[in-house]
């Protein structure tokens, strides 16, 4: 008095399977819309720090920069607060407060002072600029990006507080051995077309 169970696993894995995809499907979803959001958020930082520095123009500019479009920008004395949105829907917004560092009295172009101010928010302090080192810190390019405003040296105790924010700031070094104080703002990167 067996019965046979024949067959028995085959519907079992196509239901393991499908439940499976949905899951799949459902965490791809999330992912992409937390990848969205925190695009969203970077585009409103650029976009409220270029505001504070340059004003709204240059707001907007950053914002699309990093993909997203400007909806608002609102200035209220050194503070600026940008929103933004996505294609996707994604939407954030982000404020910024103008500051008085070296770099902010005219010296500088606007993305350096916006860049200047995300390293600072990022450090947790202003960054102090310097001079240039006699001879500065190469010939040509480098030089003329000095003179431009879109470089700029600080003092070699605060090298070790800069160096772990640049980065995220859109700050290079581009001679670290032969200019290690010397911090340029880093070339856009290459866009890519769909």
């Amino acid at each position: 008095m067996h019965r046979r169970e024949h067959g028995q696993v085959l519907p079992l894995l196509t239901v393991v399977i499908v439940v499976a995809g949905m899951v799949s499907l459902a965490a791809g979803r999330v992912g992409g819309r937390a990848v969205e959001e925190a695009q969203a958020a970077t585009a409103a930082d650029a976009a409220a720090l270029a505001g504070a520095a340059a004003g709204a123009d240059a707001a907007a500019a950053a914002a699309e920069a990093n993909g997203a479009r400007l909806t608002r920008v609102e200035t209220a004395g050194a503070d600026t607060r940008a929103s933004v949105s996505l294609g996707g829907g994604a939407v954030a917004s982000a404020r910024a407060r103008r500051s008085s560092s070296g770099a902010d009295q005219g010296v500088a172009a606007p993305a350096l002072r916006a860049a200047l101010a995300r390293a600072a928010q990022l450090a947790g302090r202003p960054v102090p600029t310097v001079p240039p080192a006699p001879g500065g810190p190469a010939p040509g390019d480098s030089a003329a990006r000095h003179a431009r405003g879109l470089a700029f040296d600080v003092p070699p105790s605060f090298v070790p507080a800069l160096l772990p924010v640049a980065t995220g700031a859109g700050l290079c070094r581009p001679y670290p051995e032969t200019h290690p104080t010397h911090f340029e703002l880093c070339p856009p990167p290459e866009r890519r077309l769909p």
